[in-house]
């Protein structure tokens, strides 16, 4: 079998959140709530999930990047396929109202979403066996101005 591209990866997600969303979607990436001991090493660093209001949101969860609006969506594994349910809609946030700070951990990429400067949400991304690259490439999308 042959590893996707990052492009290819991040499409397979844009393209199972795509039916949830009112925007034609950028990126997409699946992730998870930050590990507690990472988080705690990250946080002491930079101050990265300080605070963070991951709780709230299902894990895993799906972030979709749109124009104006970042969503996030409960997703649940199924094969290699990204399919969401109807209503699967957790959050979403005005795109001009979030900023993004990240950092690494070796295997784990973590990055915290901060709302309007006063809610944030702490997540990884395992960057193990190619992922870095589509990581990268969802991390620039998230941080591309709106519109």
């Amino acid at each position: 079998m042959v590893a996707k591209s990052p492009e290819q990866q991040i499409a397979m997600m844009v393209d199972g959140a795509q039916p949830q969303c009112d925007e034609p979607l950028e990126s997409a990436m699946i992730c998870s709530h930050a590990g507690t001991m990472a988080a705690g090493l990250i946080g002491a660093i930079s101050g990265l999930g300080r605070g963070a209001r991951t709780s709230e949101l299902p894990n895993p969860v799906l972030i979709a990047v749109g124009p104006t609006t970042i969503y996030a969506f409960k997703y649940r594994p199924k094969g290699f396929k990204v399919k969401l349910k109807k209503g699967a809609e957790a959050a979403r946030w005005p795109r001009n109202q979030v900023r993004v700070e990240t950092g690494d951990t070796g295997v784990i990429s973590q990055f915290a979403l901060i709302i309007d400067e006063s809610d944030t949400y702490a997540l990884e991304v395992t960057t193990a066996m190619g992922a870095r690259e589509a990581y990268e490439l969802f991390i620039a999308a998230l941080r591309r101005p709106s519109g």
